[in-house]
């Protein structure tokens, strides 16, 4: 299904029918949160008409929803500062459900998506105090 036949289509009846649970945010612009298993995306509908993530998608630990966070030896929940470790099976919950948002919007995966789950924020301690010219 290309993008254009997805944008079309009535995005809140395909993602309720995949099981997704489906809220509306605001009204300009329009948007949407779709949750699944802990997961959450927002979407927005662009000028086009066409429905696209905002942000990377979110899980929800300890009742909090937390962006993904790469600290380049271990991936961790980030949430106003609080940090939890990862497990296994979330990555791969979150990694499955990104797929499969982009899946229904009809959007192209790219290769480093493919990988992987993409992390919201990337904090390298090993960069700290690196001198910005080499």
């Amino acid at each position: 299904m290309g993008h254009e036949q997805a944008a079309g289509m009535d995005v809140r009846k395909r993602f309720q029918e995949a099981g997704f649970e489906v809220a509306d945010v605001r009204r300009e612009p329009e948007a949407l949160a779709v949750k699944k298993n802990d997961c959450t995306q927002l979407l927005e509908r662009n000028s086009k008409g066409e429905w696209n993530p905002v942000a990377p998608p979110t899980f929800n630990v300890r009742g909090l929803d937390c962006e993904l966070e790469d600290r380049g030896y271990q991936k961790f929940w980030f949430h106003l500062g609080r940090r939890f470790p990862v497990r296994v099976n979330d990555l791969r919950t979150l990694h499955h459900f990104d797929e499969e948002v982009r899946s229904l919007l009809g959007l192209k995966s790219l290769y480093h998506q493919s990988l992987g789950t993409t992390s919201a924020r990337t904090v390298y301690d090993r960069l700290d105090g690196r001198p910005d010219e080499l």
